[in-house]
């Protein structure tokens, strides 16, 4: 891979020195981390910050400057606290319209050393699909979400896109609306808000938050995005990172172990679906996994024992395909 291919890694930081330092390490150990040019913004800490937080926001800025973690490291240093949604929104706009591509990480995501080769050759397989918006690098595990056993790639084509581990180009990411001007239109139609839910009966709440009581998210505008314009994130069949910020310290995840992974990806040559279309068998499963509702009991019971089985659950929550 021609090194003026690879894309920058944007890497956004705060007061989680164990988690910054845990994610810099494994992105340190990857195939082209030497390579590759790395971003790190830091956001300075909140006007009422606990002396505490304060010594842990020090913590961070201490350590990102500990060590030479990529080829190249830029660090930057905000005074003051933007909040991880616009810290997100303007240091991607930035990298993005430098480079035209991008990978973006959090503080709490140690990376598959396959990681870096994943992304961008998934950014270079994906580039001329003006459907794919989005390349993911986490999936769920397998005991919540199984992929079938006959499929034939290693990576498959999802309505909603992934912000655990993500990467777009310029073209995709310049058309997320911001001032997301068809919320109302959405707020006031059945269908469309059925429509949207399609991946998650969560998406149209998160949108509902974010616009009237304040939900400080991101990803559910470039989520948006992806509904608006009928486009597609593609995710791996195996998760390339682990989430370790799923024990409360997040600012937007509480305590979700099962969501976690004790093995990553080690694929640096996955096979890309090259025709976007969705497998019913995937989208249904991805759906049981973010429908809220709750099985009866009994059904809850033999799919915990087909768990134990090692077999495929029988009973799902809520299916987009009959």
């Amino acid at each position: 891979m021609e090194k003026v291919r690879l894309a920058p890694i944007v890497l956004f930081a705060y007061a989680r020195p164990d988690h910054t330092l845990r994610t810099l390490e494994a992105l340190a150990t990857n195939t082209l981390a030497s390579q590759s040019h790395l971003y790190i913004y830091v956001d300075g800490p909140q006007m009422n910050a606990t002396d505490e937080l304060k010594l842990r926001n020090a913590e961070v800025r201490k350590i990102v400057h500990s060590k030479q973690w990529c080829g190249e490291v830029d660090i930057i240093v905000q005074k003051a606290n933007k909040g991880l949604a616009r810290s997100i929104r303007d240091g991607v706009t930035d990298i993005v319209t430098k480079y035209g591509r991008v990978i973006v990480m959090e503080d709490d995501l140690v990376a598959s050393p396959a990681f870096l080769s994943y992304m961008n050759k998934a950014l270079d397989f994906y580039e001329s699909y003006p459907a794919v918006f989005s390349i993911g690098a986490y999936a769920y595990p397998s005991q919540k979400m199984t992929i079938p056993e006959d499929y034939d790639y290693d990576t498959y084509a999802c309505l909603r896109n992934c912000s655990w581990g993500w990467a777009t180009w310029k073209d995709r990411w310049e058309k997320t609306d911001w001032s997301a001007s068809h919320y109302e239109t959405m707020k006031h139609s059945p269908a469309m808000r059925e429509a949207f839910n399609r991946m998650g009966d969560d998406e149209f709440e998160m949108f509902w938050m974010h616009q009237e009581r304040g939900l400080n998210i991101w990803s559910i505008l470039f989520t948006m995005a992806h509904f608006e314009h009928h486009a597609v994130a593609i995710i791996p069949c195996k998760s390339y990172v682990d989430n370790i910020g799923l024990d409360g310290s997040g600012e937007n995840c509480g305590t979700q172990a099962a969501l976690q992974h004790s093995e990553l990806n080690q694929n640096e040559n996955p096979k890309f679906l090259d025709v976007i279309y969705e497998d019913k068998r995937i989208i249904n499963a991805f759906y049981n996994v973010n429908c809220r509702q709750r099985l009866p009991l009994w059904k809850r019971t033999i799919n915990r024992l087909c768990r134990v089985l090692m077999e495929k659950p029988k009973f799902l929550k809520g299916r987009i395909y009959v």
